[in-house]
């Protein structure tokens, strides 16, 4: 992890030996007394913090000494046909990697409603992936995440301002980067599931006003595409310009 992220913001912080950021700060990154390391707040600052105490046992102390606030999440928005547990695991990280505002999954027509029930949804490992992502990325920001039970449900929650584009191989306007106007304030991008879209649901999104796009000629796999599809939307919009790094 590139930064451990807290659910809540503290000066200090006493971490058990069970803690698997205690285990990770010891054995792996074998801090001593005065190291620092990166920590942060989950959608709050981040920072810098002091190793102040090296438990015999295996806890460790910490006390914060610099923050400082972490860029703007990306204003684009996911809305996905429900994938397989393993594939929604990926999802979830990288998404959360590449700052993704919000990610919106729902139960669609040529999907298995199965996936709905696995353990990834009936517990907080979808949060936990999160978590992984935003670490590995070296920000505190996690995506709003939702589940819906049809298209038409999650269609009736998203946001109407921005540009919306659903992602399909056969009946596409044109390429994703070409279907996005300059100046954008924010993209919604939808991706269907392994067999794509139904009839009805590429008439759905185009009654709703969203545009058909794809991202070249290769079919990709739901989670490559999710990153292909961000990254395009990113460049397009030219978000990154501005941003800094960090002055900790």
């Amino acid at each position: 992890m590139n930064l451990m992220l807290f659910e809540t913001p503290f000066e200090s912080i006493h971490l058990g030996a069970a803690d698997v950021r205690a285990v990770h700060l010891r054995k792996v990154l074998r801090l001593q007394l005065d190291a620092l390391v990166f920590i942060g707040f989950v959608n709050g600052e981040r920072g810098r913090a002091r190793v102040v105490c090296l438990d015999e046992d295996g806890g460790v102390g910490l006390q914060v000494v610099a923050t400082e606030q972490v860029a703007n999440p990306l204003p684009v928005t996911l809305l996905l046909a429900l994938p397989r547990p393993h594939t929604a695991k990926r999802i979830l990280f990288e998404a959360a990697s590449l700052g993704v505002s919000a990610i919106h999954f729902f139960e669609s027509e040529q999907g298995e409603p199965s996936y709905a029930q696995s353990r990834l949804w009936k517990t907080d490992e979808w949060r936990q992936r999160l978590r992984l992502g935003a670490e590995q990325a070296f920000t505190t920001h996690l995506p709003q995440v939702a589940m819906h039970a049809d298209q038409q449900s999650a269609l009736s929650v998203l946001p109407p301002a921005g540009v919306h584009v659903a992602l399909d191989n056969y009946e596409a306007e044109g390429p994703l980067s070409q279907l996005l106007p300059a100046g954008a304030p924010s993209v919604l991008i939808a991706l269907g599931a392994e067999r794509g879209w139904s009839a009805n649901e590429r008439d759905v999104f185009r009654k709703n006003g969203w545009r058909i796009a794809h991202l070249g000629a290769h079919v990709l796999r739901a989670e490559t595409a999710c990153v292909a599809a961000v990254s395009v939307v990113a460049a397009q919009l030219d978000f990154w310009q501005g941003q800094t790094e960090t002055q900790l």
